[in-house]
């Protein structure tokens, strides 16, 4: 059976390649030149597939990439919500718009995560709890599962790397861990460079609307942060608010960053969307553990059994019960 695997040149994506071509399959490995950093994967790309004898593409999604995600990731930060670039980048690009070009049957990824069959597909964390990726899945549309493969899902990273040195290819571990793939410079000025114009600014007010001080512009603030707030006093001062309408930010102590509600909008379900409320395991971070909720279908709300400090509009809840990914949604 053909598979179309992206490739990054990372050792994830390129041992899910290995494993998938070990396994019988008719590998081709996909590169998406998606930015202007995009060469450097391209050339990485071509060195492993030559190395392990699968042919290789690469695909150009620039402009979609464009609207998609750097479009989105500006409009994001001047509307006062902190993007999560990687979620919409997995559902809309890889498991999207890419799917729908190649046209192949299976399509594979480096993702730390599983797909079975059980009534129905369905997607799990994967064993390596440590590397576990199915937060960034939670908004792929449910008819994309049974065309998806993770070969990485029943692994853990250590068993990874003894595969790379295995095939004798070096790889930069820092390369892959960059957090913005699109973003070379400090993600501020990178804002700063595109958006070009100046941002209006605005006052700084604690939680009883007093003027505190002033900022230069909400993009880049999000919840939770302490750093540039500009206002020296005997307890830090967190942002608690972001007031896009009113071009505020509204600043707290550490208590007043904690709450037990969040709404969602766009929820996206794996399972059948539930009809009452429903108790799950909800996380609304990636590299968190997933904490009691209930979910309330006719408000999209999530009730949390104990407050949850720094909840960030833009950013993903997903929804578990156990192992498996329910689904997820925007928090709004």
């Amino acid at each position: 059976m053909d598979v179309a695997v992206l490739m990054s040149g990372g050792v994830d994506s390129s041992i899910a390649a290995l494993i998938l071509k070990e396994e019988g399959y008719n590998v081709v490995g996909v590169t998406l030149d998606m930015h202007k950093f995009s060469r450097e994967n391209i050339k990485r790309t071509k060195k492993i597939t030559k190395k392990i004898k699968i042919p290789h593409i690469v695909l150009d999604v620039k402009q979609d990439f464009q609207r998609e995600i750097i479009q989105y990731f500006i409009d994001e930060y001047k509307n006062g919500m902190t993007p999560n670039p990687c979620v919409v980048c997995n559902s809309q690009i890889k498991f999207g718009i890419a799917m729908d070009r190649l046209k192949f049957n299976k399509f594979a990824t480096g993702h730390y995560a599983r797909i079975s069959h059980e009534n129905g597909w369905v997607l799990k964390k994967g064993v390596d709890r440590l590397k576990d990726q199915s937060y960034f899945l939670a908004m792929i549309k449910k008819n994309r599962l049974k065309h998806i493969v993770f070969p990485l899902g029943n692994r853990k990273k250590e068993e990874v790397r003894m595969m790379a040195k295995k095939i004798g290819v070096q790889f930069d571990e820092q390369c892959e861990s960059q957090e913005i793939c699109f973003i070379e410079e400090n993600y501020l000025r990178f804002l700063e460079n595109i958006m070009q114009t100046k941002e209006k600014e605005g006052d700084i007010v604690d939680m009883e609307g007093n003027v505190i001080g002033k900022h230069n512009g909400i993009s880049g603030y999000t919840i939770g942060q302490r750093k540039r707030i500009g206002k020296p006093d005997t307890y830090p001062y967190y942002i608690v608010k972001i007031d896009s309408q009113n071009n505020r930010l509204i600043v707290g102590g550490e208590r007043d960053l904690y709450a037990n509600i969040l709404f969602v909008k766009h929820p996206n379900w794996f399972s059948i969307p539930p009809n009452i409320p429903l108790s799950m395991d909800i996380k609304i971070r990636y590299g968190q553990t997933p904490v009691k909720a209930v979910f309330y279908p006719d408000k999209n709300m999530v009730k949390f059994l104990s407050p949850q400090r720094a909840i960030t509009p833009g950013q993903i809840a997903a929804f578990y019960a156990g192992e498996t990914l329910l689904g997820g949604g925007w928090i709004s």
